[in-house]
């Protein structure tokens, strides 16, 4: 259950960050919408620094990849958000979760410690979890429209 009485904290998984960084993807304009709510303080985020760099390392592989560009804004984006490392108690929380897919878990463990009520996110095997999450996930799309309501 989301606490309406103040701010919703979401954890932004990295395929989210990707979709702001390159705006030829499908979900550019609503990640775009996402970090709208963020940077007008009406939604808290929390991004992990592994996040950060894995979108890095997928941007970078885009024919229109600039550099400087995404610097400046991952910049902006640190300077707006909760942002910090996975921790040694994060990821030994994911290595004991029963899920196969330790990079999720650790995602997960990190937004938990983070507490964020709500984990945004493209990817499918995350939104339909065999392993009880502590936390709501959802797609960005689901996520803009609950804002909107």
């Amino acid at each position: 259950m989301i606490n309406m009485e103040r701010r919703i904290k979401v954890f932004i998984d990295t395929n989210v960050l990707v979709d702001y960084f390159q705006e030829d993807r499908v979900g550019h304009a609503t990640a775009t919408e996402l970090f709208y709510l963020v940077y007008n303080s009406l939604v808290e985020a929390a991004i992990s620094t592994q996040s950060i760099l894995d979108a890095a390392y997928v941007c970078r592989r885009h024919p229109a990849y600039d550099a400087s560009l995404f610097r400046e804004s991952a910049l902006f984006m640190l300077g707006h958000t909760n942002s910090s490392y996975i921790d040694t108690f994060d990821l030994k929380t994911a290595l004991c979760d029963p899920d196969p897919d330790i990079e999720d878990s650790a995602q997960i463990a990190f937004a938990y410690s983070q507490r964020c009520d709500i984990v945004v996110t493209h990817d499918n095997r995350l939104l339909s979890r065999d392993v009880p999450s502590p936390i709501q996930v959802m797609s960005p799309e689901n996520f803009v429209n609950l804002c909107r309501a």
